[in-house]
């Protein structure tokens, strides 16, 4: 007993061992926390990555996607420069090349035609109702970048050619319409320029355009606005006035909401989206150049549109080469001058040249033929004898039929031709290209020189032809012209009688003070003086009054005008008041045959421009 009450009792060491517990939990749970800081920490770490990531790769994607958008806009830009000329050949889209952008690669880009052309009603835009020689194109871009980033854009789009013909006026500068009494306008128009209008009585049957404005006052002589009556034909045949235009409505909506509500859309400007729609040559190139002749130098886009090049019948009066008749002429006819310019007729595409007898019966060639007293010249006139053509033609129609005529005078400044006026000087001559005997054409036919074109008489009435003529600028003559009454400065003006012309023509016109239809450092271009006023697009030497009233010239076609006139007076002025012309009763009007493509006259130009269809990007 004593000895188990001394056994000495261990100390405890509860609260020793408490302490050591805390102390190993705040460890454990220190550590745990400092695990999961690291956790939140790589995995914070690891989505700023992550993100930096995708938006490095959102940005490289963009940036490829915007390169591959920009590979298919230069491609359209590279089309509507090809499609200028109103053709699109497949050199032309081989020929298409991508950007130069810094660090992109495209190596998967295409420009290719999707069908054939085909002619087809335009839909949509400034431009609906007519119809376009269309081709679908198909472009795919694919741009890839420096990190390998890649993106992928197809466009689909229409390459539209425009014939011109189908409209029934066509100016390439300003339009201006000054007339008292009543007049009116069928078929589409459309002016490059703005519209100035200072007409009485003026009635528009159709849709007209205009990329710039519509002016309710001549640009050269203005008029008070209570002078002024436009009316504009709706689809339910009735007549509203225009009473605003484009200074008095200046603001694009307002305009846009007067000439859709009041006028059916049928007087569009600039305000409703219009384009200019370009003549069909590269930029650069004057309008003037369709009509000039075949150079060594024209580019592939001039020799498509040029009419010298389309033309399976090239007529070539050389000037610098006089000779003998009979070198000329195996059998020159009666009257023929004893000394002609040497007359060359090739057939570039093949087919038949009349011989040298046919050659000097068709082309009539004749020194100072009679006195153009608007000019106030004698003119040097090389004739077509239209029905004496046609005689040949037929004898072989498939050998001999030309399509389009071209006629080139070579120059010289030494021939004294037209040296015999007191106004002319020594050792010039003018000669001109005049078309006669045309009642019956042998069928479709364009012809025409960049020398001044006279008409005279009847002409494709009888047995109408798709058919057109070109000029510097155009004088009609009625079937009694009398070229021998018309030699002397003095004569009085013969009588002219009912003439009826169905062709389209492409010719100069003056236009106001300014004088040309083109800007830049153009040598030829001339300002009209001062006083001389708008010039015409069809000039008159007859009295057109000696008929018992008015005899009626009677004009059917499409009319446009590309340029001030270059050769020809541009101005519409006479030297001598008392030599004037008399006016005739007009019919000038649109030919609504040729709103059927098939109706088109041989070369009829185009006017191209580039359409969107659709837009997305490829994976």
């Amino acid at each position: 007993m004593l000895n188990d009450s001394r056994r000495p009792r261990r100390p405890t060491s509860f609260g020793l061992r408490s302490a050591k517990d805390e102390s190993g939990l705040a460890l454990t749970i220190t550590l745990m926390v400092v695990v999961l800081i690291g956790a939140m920490v790589a995995a914070a770490v690891s989505a700023a990555i992550s993100t930096t990531r995708t938006v490095t790769a959102d940005y490289l994607g963009t940036r490829a996607f915007y390169a591959a958008e920009a590979g298919v806009e230069h491609a359209l830009a590279q089309v509507e420069l090809a499609l200028q000329d109103g053709f699109l050949s497949d050199a032309e889209l081989s020929d298409i090349n991508p950007p130069t952008l810094e660090g992109f690669d495209f190596s998967d880009y295409l420009v290719i035609k999707d069908g054939a052309w085909d002619t087809l009603r335009i839909t949509d835009g400034p431009f609906a109702g007519l119809y376009a020689i269309t081709q679908n194109i198909k472009v795919t871009s694919r741009a890839t970048g420096p990190t390998g980033a890649h993106s992928s854009v197809e466009i689909d789009a229409q390459a539209q050619a425009i014939p011109l013909f189908q409209f029934a006026a066509f100016g390439n500068g300003a339009m201006e319409a000054y007339t008292g009494s009543r007049s009116d306008t069928w078929g589409r128009a459309h002016v490059n320029g703005d519209i100035y209008m200072a007409t009485n009585d003026h009635h528009l049957h159709t849709i007209i355009t205009t990329p710039g404005k519509f002016i309710r006052d001549g640009r050269v002589w203005h008029k008070p606005q209570d002078d002024i009556h436009i009316f504009v034909e709706l689809s339910d045949n009735s007549e509203v006035e225009v009473d605003f235009d484009s200074e008095d409505t200046p603001d694009p909506e307002v305009f846009k909401n007067k000439s859709d509500t009041r006028l059916e859309g049928r007087l569009r400007t600039g305000a409703m989206g219009v384009d200019s729609l370009k003549p069909p040559l590269p930029d650069g190139i004057v309008p003037r150049e369709l009509i000039r002749p075949r150079e060594a130098s024209d580019s592939e886009a001039e020799r498509a549109a040029k009419f010298a090049w389309q033309a399976d019948m090239y007529v070539t009066v050389d000037l610098t080469d006089i000779r003998d008749r009979d070198d000329v002429c195996d059998n020159p006819p009666s009257g023929t001058p004893s000394k002609l310019p040497t007359i060359t007729v090739e057939r570039p595409s093949g087919g038949t040249v009349p011989n040298d007898d046919d050659k000097c019966d068709i082309f009539r060639f004749e020194w100072e033929a009679f006195h153009d007293k608007q000019e106030w010249k004698f003119v040097d006139v090389l004739t077509v004898r239209l029905n004496r053509l046609r005689t040949w033609v037929m004898a072989d129609s498939a050998a001999r039929a030309p399509r389009i005529i071209y006629v080139e005078f070579v120059p010289s400044s030494n021939i004294v031709s037209s040296g015999t006026t007191d106004d002319s000087d020594e050792g010039f001559y003018f000669p001109v290209l005049r078309l006669e005997d045309g009642e019956r054409l042998h069928g479709p036919l364009t012809i025409g020189t960049e020398y001044p074109l006279y008409v005279q008489g009847d002409y494709n009435n009888l047995n109408k032809q798709a058919a057109a003529v070109f000029g510097d600028r155009l004088t009609v003559l009625s079937g009694r012209w009398d070229e021998d009454a018309n030699d002397v400065d003095d004569d009085p003006m013969r009588g002219a009688e009912d003439t009826e012309m169905f062709f389209s023509i492409i010719t100069g016109e003056s236009e106001g003070y300014i004088g040309c239809y083109h800007e830049g450092p153009d040598p030829g271009c001339i300002p009209t003086p001062a006083g001389k006023g708008p010039g015409v697009t069809v000039q008159m030497l007859e009295d057109w009054r000696a008929c018992g009233g008015k005899c009626l010239h009677r004009m059917i076609g499409s009319f446009i005008t590309f340029w001030s006139p270059q050769i020809a007076n541009p101005w519409g002025s006479w030297p001598n008041p008392n030599q004037k012309y008399k006016s005739p009763q007009r019919d000038w009007s649109f030919d609504f045959d040729l709103s059927n493509p098939e109706n088109l006259p041989p070369g009829t130009p185009n006017v191209g421009f580039v359409l969107r269809a659709s837009f997305r990007e490829s994976y």
